[in-house]
């Protein structure tokens, strides 16, 4: 009875364990990745951008697409966006999807950049449960996609002041100083056109949940040939699941 009583008691002291999303309302997952400029300092990838950590990140969705239910995966950066529609994963428990999917693409990711790089590399990503609805869907698209154009930006001025002999902590304290136009300039300035980057670079990675589609070659979110995309995607993607 005491034994029983106690197991009982702690378990009633896991007081997240049933922290659930609503149902039937559309939420993302938001993962990014921790400590990853000196990860990718120790791979020796590329710099501003390297499209090999880009086919890591990628390669760690394509794992979680088929092996939870997500409708959406968008990435941009070092930063990905699994959207759910319908079907949650784990009956919705918040610290269950949490724990679980950060682990799927800490683990893929790890594994996928040891193949490509040759190199052994321990990645870890940070998870949190975004609830959106039907209306604001798209502007939360919107609203990554124009925060990873920002990163964008900031990844080529922070990159082109290191080769010009700024210190990392020189380099960091003369982009705060800076407005978004001071940073184009700086690097129209150096010969950057920061308009004519890959597109995945400044506009992000979807990837479909059917049949695995990429497409690295996106439109702006706030166009209606990007909102199209969206709509294309999840509604395939909930049909699917119905």
């Amino acid at each position: 009875m005491q034994e029983s009583y106690l197991n009982n008691e702690l378990a009633e002291n896991e007081v997240y364990s049933q922290l659930k999303v609503p149902k039937n309302i559309p939420f993302a997952v938001r993962l990014d990745g921790w400590k990853f400029r000196s990860l990718c300092e120790k791979l020796g990838a590329e710099k501003p951008f390297d499209s090999r950590i880009a086919k890591c990140l990628v390669a760690a969705c394509t794992h979680v697409l088929r092996n939870s239910n997500p409708s959406l995966a968008y990435i941009i950066s070092d930063e990905i966006n699994l959207v759910f529609i319908k079907n949650y994963p784990f009956n919705g428990r918040i610290e269950k999807i949490n724990s679980v999917l950060a682990g799927l693409i800490s683990a893929s990711f790890s594994l996928n950049a040891r193949k490509i790089f040759g190199k052994k590399a321990v990645a870890c990503f940070d998870c949190r449960v975004v609830i959106l609805s039907d209306k604001n869907l798209m502007d939360y698209l919107i609203w990554r996609q124009r925060n990873g154009w920002r990163n964008h930006n900031n990844a080529y001025a922070y990159w082109l002041l290191r080769r010009l002999g700024h210190s990392p902590r020189e380099a960091a304290k003369k982009l705060e100083r800076l407005k978004s136009k001071q940073i184009h300039e700086l690097l129209f300035k150096h010969g950057i056109n920061t308009s004519e980057t890959p597109a995945w670079q400044r506009r992000g990675i979807t990837v479909e949940r059917k049949r695995i589609v990429e497409n690295w070659n996106l439109p702006l979110f706030t166009t209606k040939e990007g909102q199209k995309l969206i709509h294309r995607i999840i509604e395939g993607a909930v049909k699917n699941n119905k």
